[in-house]
């Protein structure tokens, strides 16, 4: 081979490794950084602590269109709706499992919560047809919620089981011995969202191990 053709295929061989490298170091290669929380990338939820989040499409954040409606019958983009800190969980109204205790652990959390006086609480249903306004308002009067910042949801299902698979991974294969298959079943865990709406932690709700993490996170979101 003629060394001017070698020299060519070299210059070309090494713009495309380095192009390879930028792509890759840009995508999934952040420095940890322990004053801050790590932000979530891909079908795995890597964390990742980009310097310019909006500048990765693929990090989970709340779809603008996921669109719900709250206990009241008012229409909601979480996206959209504010600019708070907000944590978001699953359930649904009729739930003899693992819901209960979920709600029951978040109630009991709340003086845990009083230093975030802007902090929202999302419960989501995942039984949006059966789980109406009503119902929801009637669940929510049950657990006597008094704090004003914590709604429940109903909305499309599919977009709830996308949002919670896509979104949150909050997705376990359960076996319903009434339907007889295999189907979407919610996990335990709380999720917090930053006020862009990206997902920065995950806890788990049932019992109180998470708890003192969750309320260290959020010092770290609001900088207190």
């Amino acid at each position: 081979m003629h060394p001017y053709q070698q020299s060519k295929i070299l210059s070309l061989s090494l713009i495309l490794l380095g192009l390879l490298l930028s792509f890759h170091c840009s995508k999934g290669e952040s420095t940890p950084e322990p004053s801050t929380l790590p932000y979530f990338l891909g079908k795995d939820f890597d964390p990742v602590w980009p310097k310019d989040p909006s500048a990765l499409s693929e990090l989970k954040q709340i779809p603008k269109d996921f669109l719900l409606t709250n206990q009241l019958g008012n229409k909601v983009s979480l996206r959209e709706s504010s600019q708070n800190i907000s944590l978001v969980f699953f359930f649904y109204a009729t739930c003899r499992g693992v819901c209960p205790f979920i709600t029951r652990n978040m109630v009991q959390i709340q003086p845990n919560l009083a230093e975030f006086p802007n902090l929202e609480i999302h419960s989501i249903s995942i039984n949006p047809k059966e789980d109406t306004p009503d119902v929801l308002s009637k669940y929510r009067s049950q657990y006597k919620i008094q704090n004003p910042n914590w709604n429940f949801y109903t909305g499309d299902l599919s977009s709830i089981e996308s949002f919670a698979k896509t979104t949150c991974g909050a997705e376990v294969e359960g076996f319903s011995v009434e339907k007889n298959k295999y189907e979407f079943v919610h996990t335990e865990n709380i999720f917090l969202f930053d006020g862009k709406k990206y997902l920065r932690g995950i806890y788990r709700a049932k019992g109180t191990g998470d708890i003192q993490r969750l309320v260290s996170d959020l010092r770290t979101l609001t900088k207190k």
